[in-house]
């Protein structure tokens, strides 16, 4: 059997269609991930501080959270709220331990909140009871 030659026109017109659907699935997971990095989500505007204590502690990427019981104060319950924060080599880099905050440790939360209303948000800064504040940065030039 020999080789087919075709002209470098049939073979742009037969890749063409190839190349568009690639390309489509390329940017289509770029947005994904644009969007998975987004703090779209989070009031930055507008950021809150609570009072209360670790339940649990997620240290694992590509986001670490805390689960936090808020502290009942005049007329309000107890509730359970959700925080996000930076990936664990963020937290490293600026200082943070698996052990700095842990199940059990009462401190004081400053965070930006959710723009649904519901109870959790993204974690700005800790303060223990010590005084230590808990911060970090996303930009090595920072640290």
């Amino acid at each position: 059997m020999g080789m087919v030659e075709m002209s470098p026109k049939v073979v742009a017109r037969a890749a063409s269609p190839v190349v568009g659907l690639v390309l489509s699935f390329v940017l289509a997971l770029g947005g994904i991930a644009a969007a998975h990095h987004s703090n779209a989500a989070y009031d930055l505007d507008h950021p809150q501080t609570m009072e209360g204590t670790v339940k649990a502690v997620n240290w694992t990427n590509p986001h670490i959270t805390f689960v936090i019981e808020k502290d009942a104060k005049s007329g309000e319950q107890a509730a359970t709220w959700v925080f996000e924060v930076s990936s664990p080599g963020v937290l490293t880099r600026s200082g943070w331990t698996k052990r700095s905050l842990q199940p059990g440790d009462h401190a004081v939360f400053r965070y930006a909140p959710l723009r649904d209303g519901n109870p959790g948000g993204f974690l700005l800064k800790v303060t223990l009871p010590s005084g230590q504040e808990l911060t970090y940065s996303l930009t090595p030039a920072e640290q």
